[in-house]
């Protein structure tokens, strides 16, 4: 989490529920705030806000306890329950809202659960409009009953067929004829969408976590080994999993293999430049991304630049270079030219059309980006001290970053959505990063 942000990490607020900040009093507290915000702007009350949610157990309270903020001072707030987060994203832009409220700790634990802001052009805030809110957050305990009936909007169905109907304005009408496709939901908000648009482009979908257990728990993007098992057993053409409010996608070939993110985002950049639909040949990935994937895409005549850690900054740097196309290789991908948001569906159809018109299988695609040999882990801590407190490390990093930057890059940093400290290190040789990863860990450890 920013140091100078209490609450607001790089991608909403999270945590574990019934702890002092995610529970259905802050909730509440949270939507008073955010209701505040939007007066600053001197915002049109008769506009309407939409909320949704993840499938977490707790996430209907909360979505109730900010419901209930935000119409106790005056605003139309109205509950889409169970949505992923980009088909909020959309709904509020093509409904010309104030903005929305999501209930979500996206790949986080089933445990855990969070709130996201999206604003009326469908993307997220950026780091003044989360301190204002923030100052807006007063503790409070009303007397509401969060058991109360939740009241979903009577219109949600008409909002879910406009978001699948604006998908087939990108892409072809059954383009995936033929292919046969894995698809992991991690039990989360995905299980109704994608399935059904995959459908509607003319794919057979064999469906697995649709809700028969908890949200992401040993499934999803964060767990491929049951996904890879099942395209193996089914000989599917390959396999997707969604985080748990499917704003990411990771995939896995016909042969069971994990493809990087980072060779997604190659993919997807070398095939938008052979279009002619890559903006001035510029693509935004972050800090995260490996080194091979700018080797890659400039030897494509492509312009990597990169971003901060998370998808705003993601998407603050493609305003700022004109591009149009950014990511990371956790599986959140933006496309401008569709939404200011990352999409995991669209995503997903973005990468199969480029199978599908290069007419080239997932493996070699994904074979064209060759990857520098890397290794990461991520490290539990209880504090952040600053790194450049940790001596000997940061005189180890100046010596690494003096006298083999052409050969080995080191990235350590702590995470915006969970108590850890991350360590990425990768070298053109993979006994090179080996060394240098054992010693950065152990330097490490001696600080925390």
């Amino acid at each position: 989490m920013d140091n100078s942000l209490k609450f607001f990490g790089t991608d909403g607020i999270r945590g574990k529920y019934g702890d002092k900040i995610i529970n259905e009093d802050f909730a509440y507290s949270f939507g008073i705030a955010w209701g505040k915000y939007l007066e600053t702007k001197n915002c049109d009350k008769s506009l309407p806000v939409f909320l949704a949610r993840d499938t977490r157990h707790s996430g209907r309270k909360l979505l109730l306890a900010c419901q209930t903020a935000l119409k106790e001072n005056g605003f139309f707030a109205h509950s889409l329950d169970i949505l992923p987060t980009p088909a909020l994203a959309f709904t509020v832009c093509n409904e010309g809202a104030l903005g929305g409220i999501m209930i979500t700790a996206s790949h986080n634990p089933h445990y855990d659960n969070g709130l996201k802001i999206i604003s009326n052009k469908g993307g997220k805030l950026g780091f003044y409009d989360e301190s204002l809110i923030e100052s807006f957050i007063i503790p409070s305990t009303p007397d509401i009953d969060y058991a109360s009936p939740q009241k979903i909007h009577s219109d949600r169905p008409a909002y879910i067929n406009r978001y699948i109907e604006n998908l087939s304005l990108h892409f072809d009408p059954k383009f995936l004829l033929g292919l046969n496709i894995v698809v992991d939901l991690a039990n989360g908000a995905t299980k109704e969408i994608t399935p059904r648009a995959l459908e509607c482009f003319g794919a057979n979908v064999i469906p697995l976590n649709r809700g028969e257990g908890l949200i992401n728990d040993q499934v999803g993007s964060e767990y491929v080994a049951g996904l890879s098992k099942h395209v193996v057993e089914e000989k599917a053409d390959l396999g997707i999993a969604h985080d748990g409010d499917g704003d990411r996608v990771v995939f896995v070939d016909k042969y069971g293999n994990e493809i990087n993110g980072d060779k997604i985002l190659g993919i997807l950049a070398i095939h938008a430049s052979k279009q002619g639909l890559l903006t001035e040949s510029k693509f935004v990935a972050t800090v995260h991304s490996n080194s091979g994937l700018e080797y890659a895409l400039r030897d494509k005549d492509i312009c990597l630049y990169r971003s901060d850690v998370g998808d705003r900054n993601v998407f603050s740097l493609m305003e700022e270079t004109n591009s149009n196309w950014g990511g990371e290789s956790s599986g959140h991908i933006i496309c401008s030219d569709y939404m200011n948001t990352g999409d995991g569906l669209f995503s997903a159809l973005s990468v199969l059309k480029c199978i599908k018109e290069s007419q080239q299988d997932l493996t070699t695609l994904s074979d064209e980006i060759t990857l520098w040999p890397s290794k990461s882990s991520g490290i539990l801590i209880k504090n952040k001290i600053p790194i450049k407190e940790f001596k000997e490390l940061h005189e180890y990093l100046q010596y690494i970053k003096k006298e083999l930057a052409a050969n080995a890059r080191v990235l350590i940093r702590y995470s915006g959505t969970e108590p850890k400290l991350r360590v990425l290190v990768e070298a053109l040789d993979a006994n090179l990063a080996d060394k240098i990863f054992e010693k950065v860990q152990k330097l490490v450890k001696k600080h925390i």
